[in-house]
C-alpha cells in the first residue's frame, strides 16, 4: 500500500505557493496564524478584502487540515476577491486558556465586532459555549447564501440552523487482523471478546482521549433510550441513577482484564496512547479515532495489519463544522468561506491532509490518497452523542470510580 509523508506534502504545497506570490506558514511551524491571500485588493483603488479569522481547537492534525484548507482557499482566485482566512487554534492538552472561554469572556465584556469570524467544533461542543454564553450566542446561518451546501449529505444534525458540517469524526474499533480474524460485532461481542482475552484490549484515560471517553459513554448510554445520547437534559442523569451504576460496575467487571504492565491494569493517556500499543502489538483492540488511525497507516507507523470496524450499537460519532458568533465581525465574508470548505476540492484536500470523513458524496471527490479506505469507515452509521455538561459527569465518575481501581 502506499505510503506518503504528510510533512512533505506540506512542503510540496508552501513551494507552489511560494511560486504564486502567496505567504505561507513555514512547513513544521508552530505558528497559530493563517496566510495570507493573493493580494487581490493590494491594486490600487480596490476595495479592502476582510479577514475572515477561524478559530478551532483541537489535535495538531485538526489544526493541520484548516490550514492546508485555508491556504487552498487564499490561492483561489474565485474565492480569495471576497475573504481572506486566518486560522487561530487551541492545540489540545496544553496550558492555554480554552477556546469556549476566550469566547465567553468576550462576550461577558461586551465585546463586539471581534475577530471570533468563525468557530470550528465538533457539534457536540456547542453546548458548553453556550452555558458560558448566551442560547443565541451563535447566528443562523443563511443557507441560500452558501450554494456548495447542497453538496452536504449530513444536513439534518443535533445542532440546527446555527451549525454548516465541513467533516465526520466518529471513534471505531481499532483491531489486528493477524490475531483477530473476527472482531466483535456487537457490544455484548466485544465484552466478552475482552474477558475471554486478558490483557489484550485497552481504552485511554477519558480525561486525556475521545476514544476512552466513547468506551465509557457506549457504556453507559447503550443502557438508555436512544434519545439520550442526544440531549442535555440532566434527566438523563438524575432519573436514571440505575443504569448509570449498572454500566460503572461493568466497566469495574471488565477492568481486571484490561491491558496490565509491571502487574497493574494500565489505561494509556490519550488518544494516541492507546494506538502506540496497537501499532507495537501489546494490545490487539482498541477504539480510536478513524482519521487517527488511517493517518498512522499511511505514515508507516501503524502496521497494515491493523482495520477499522464498527460494532452495534455504535461508538459514539460527531460531525465538526462552523457557527458563526453573534459578536463575529464580517458574517457575510464567513458565508463566502464557509462555502469553499463545503467545495469538492475543498472535501478532498480535508481526506489527504487528516482523513476527514467528508460530509459531501465521496463518489464525486477526486486525486484521493488510499480512497479505498472510504469503504472502510463509512460514515453512514455515524451515531450522535451531544450530552452537554453529561460528558464531564462521565468523565468525573470514571475517575472517582474506575481510575483508583489501577493503584
Amino acid at each position: 500500500m502506499k505510503k506518503r509523508n504528510l510533512l512533505a506534502k506540506k512542503c510540496g504545497a508552501a513551494m507552489l505557493a511560494a511560486a504564486l506570490g502567496l505567504s505561507m506558514t513555514a512547513c513544521g511551524s508552530t505558528a497559530t496564524g493563517g496566510t495570507a491571500s493573493a493580494g487581490a485588493a493590494s491594486q490600487s483603488g480596490a476595495a479592502q478584502v476582510p479577514t475572515v479569522t477561524i478559530w478551532g481547537h483541537g489535535g495538531q492534525e485538526v489544526r493541520d487540515a484548516l490550514q492546508a484548507v485555508a491556504d487552498a482557499h487564499n490561492a483561489d482566485a474565485n474565492y480569495n476577491t471576497k475573504a481572506r482566512v486566518e486560522i487561530q487554534f487551541v492545540v489540545s492538552g496544553t496550558s492555554e486558556q480554552s477556546l469556549p472561554d476566550r469566547l465567553a469572556a468576550a462576550y461577558a465584556a461586551g465585546e463586539t465586532d471581534t475577530d471570533f469570524d468563525l468557530i470550528a467544533l465538533d457539534d457536540s461542543g456547542i453546548s458548553s459555549i453556550l452555558a458560558q454564553t448566551a442560547p443565541d450566542f451563535f447566528i443562523p446561518i443563511d443557507t441560500s447564501k452558501i450554494p456548495n451546501y447542497e453538496n452536504v449529505i449530513f444536513k439534518e444534525n443535533v445542532v440546527g440552523d446555527t451549525f454548516v458540517p465541513y467533516r465526520g469524526t466518529a471513534v471505531y474499533l481499532a483491531y489486528n487482523s493477524e490475531t483477530v480474524p473476527n472482531p466483535p460485532k456487537t457490544e455484548e461481542e466485544l465484552y466478552a471478546w475482552i474477558k475471554e482475552n486478558p490483557g489484550r484490549f485497552t481504552y485511554c484515560d477519558p480525561s486525556t482521549g475521545g476514544s476512552g471517553t466513547s468506551f465509557v459513554a457506549n457504556t453507559v448510554y447503550n443502557q438508555l433510550p436512544a434519545e439520550a445520547a442526544t440531549s442535555a437534559d440532566l434527566k438523563w442523569k438524575d432519573e436514571h441513577t440505575a443504569e448509570w451504576d449498572s454500566a460503572f460496575a461493568l466497566l469495574e467487571e471488565l477492568h481486571p482484564y484490561l491491558y496490565q504492565t509491571a502487574g497493574k491494569v494500565q489505561y494509556p493517556m490519550k488518544n494516541a496512547g492507546a494506538l502506540d500499543l496497537l501499532a507495537t502489538k501489546q494490545i490487539d483492540m482498541t477504539p480510536a479515532f478513524v482519521n487517527m488511525v488511517l493517518s498512522q497507516k499511511a505514515m508507516g507507523t501503524m502496521p497494515e495489519s491493523i482495520k477499522l470496524t464498527q460494532i452495534e450499537p455504535s461508538f459514539m460519532g460527531a460531525l465538526a463544522g462552523f457557527c458563526i458568533p453573534t459578536i463575529a465581525k464580517d458574517k457575510e465574508a464567513a458565508l463566502s468561506v464557509i462555502d469553499y470548505f463545503l467545495s469538492y476540492e475543498a472535501q478532498s484536500l480535508g481526506w489527504n491532509t487528516m482523513y476527514a470523513s467528508p460530509v459531501v458524496d465521496s463518489a464525486k471527490l477526486e486525486n484521493l490518497d488510499n480512497a479505498d479506505w472510504l469503504a472502510e469507515t463509512d460514515m453512514k452509521s455515524l451515531r450522535y452523542f451531544s450530552i452537554g455538561s453529561m460528558m464531564v459527569d462521565l468523565r468525573t465518575r470514571w475517575a472517582e470510580q474506575i481510575s483508583p481501581l489501577a493503584k
